[in-house]
């Protein structure tokens, strides 16, 4: 029994692609630390709904031979200390204050059960990975398609209505685009501009025009003015015309939740539109409803679907702040120049692969600040004559 270790991945609780990412990033704690992961999505996940159900398990096959009931012996240890065999099958409320939930606490914990219920990337982790483990040296994407492809399969029932979908209406239409366009909600604007230069552009004009710092983002909007922010679905169709006119393609099929988003689509590509006959949302409707759980588990069966499906096509445009459209540009290893995602695309870029170096690096730049203080500060004193400097005298 001591030497039982287990990681038990609890959900996020977003969207049902933001907890396939979650799962995958926990999956890869649990190959660093050596422990049989165990995946459990409970009755008030998003995805779920059934009694006594593993929502994992409606969409997916279990990564491995262990289920919950396993893990709940009253001669186990558990970490975060919060849970013990009695509680952990419940949620913890207070885990958006993410005490003992470090990446470092995970890692180093010894107890026979570690839970992993807060959300960390993949790339986060990676610093952490020692010489003797697979996925050392790799990118995150390269990290992504390893772990999903390695734990992620996707129940039997789902992929064939996928396949009797592609086969019907997608495999003759080749050249195949699949876009996706996720609902535009009210208050969804996008800032278009790199990371830095945003958080430059607003601390120089801040301090420019006397403007507070406010967490209301509205107010943020409006105060960086025209040409700086964009509604979500603008740049969709220019992207669209330059594959079409390019690569002569045939069909386009389009995920999206949104029905007007398939009314405006229908009205501009006409016969060239495929899409599938899933439940759709207006744009004034709220994004999740109370629904009964046989309606969740079809809304996650068709997300899951429109993956399986993009993924069969030759081209894919999306958005970088959906989850789904993540997932669809890492489950295939898309050929240059053949995905576009639009928006804040996250740099492709290799990580340092041992923690000793981000320390090093830390440190440099810390040094530098510090040694550019103290210049500042030296001049300071010599120009007010502090100090008693030698040249006084």
């Amino acid at each position: 029994m001591a030497g039982d270790r287990f990681l038990l991945i609890k959900p996020w609780s977003y969207r049902l692609w933001s907890d396939v990412e979650h799962v995958l990033g926990q999956l890869l704690i649990a190959e660093i630390t050596d422990r049989i992961p165990v995946v459990f999505w409970p009755t008030h996940c998003l995805h779920n709904g059934f009694i006594h159900t593993n929502g994992f398990e409606l969409y997916f096959e279990p990564v491995s031979d262990y289920s919950i009931f396993d893990l709940v012996k009253p001669e186990y240890t558990f970490y975060p200390p919060i849970w013990d065999a009695d509680n952990l099958l419940m949620e913890d409320p207070g885990k958006d204050s993410w005490i003992y939930r470090s990446i470092g606490d995970l890692l180093s914990s010894d107890a026979n059960v570690v839970v992993g219920d807060v959300y960390f990337s993949i790339s986060e982790i990676i610093p952490f990975i020692k010489k003797d483990k697979e996925t050392y040296g790799m990118t995150a994407t390269e990290i992504y398609r390893y772990l999903y492809r390695k734990y992620i399969r996707i129940k039997r029932d789902i992929l064939n209505e996928a396949q009797g979908f592609y086969h019907s209406w997608l495999k003759d239409g080749h050249p195949l685009l699949a876009v996706h366009v996720r609902r535009e909600e009210g208050d969804m604007i996008i800032d278009v501009r790199k990371d830095m230069a945003d958080e430059l552009y607003w601390r120089r004009n801040r301090r420019k025009y006397g403007v507070k710092s406010t967490n209301n983002p509205k107010r943020k909007y409006r105060f960086l003015g025209k040409g700086k922010m964009l509604k979500a679905n603008t740049q969709y169709h220019s992207e669209i015309k330059k594959i079409i006119n390019r690569y002569s393609v045939k069909k386009i099929f389009l995920l999206t939740d949104s029905a007007e988003v398939v009314d405006e689509y229908k009205k501009m590509y006409g016969d060239m539109l495929v899409f599938t006959d899933c439940k759709r949302l207006s744009d004034t409707e709220p994004a999740y409803k109370l629904e009964n759980h046989v309606v969740k588990r079809r809304r996650g069966v068709e997300v899951i679907k429109d993956a399986c499906l993009a993924a069969q096509c030759d081209f894919f445009i999306g958005n970088d702040f959906s989850s789904l459209s993540r997932a669809i540009s890492r489950i295939k290893d898309w050929p240059d120049g053949n995905i576009k995602l639009l928006f804040r695309q996250r740099e492709k870029r290799k990580y340092p692969v041992n923690v000793k170096i981000i320390m090093s690096e830390q440190k440099k730049i810390f040094t530098s600040f510090v040694e550019f203080i103290k210049k500042i500060y030296n001049r300071i004193r010599k120009k007010l004559h502090l100090g008693g400097d030698e040249s006084d005298s």
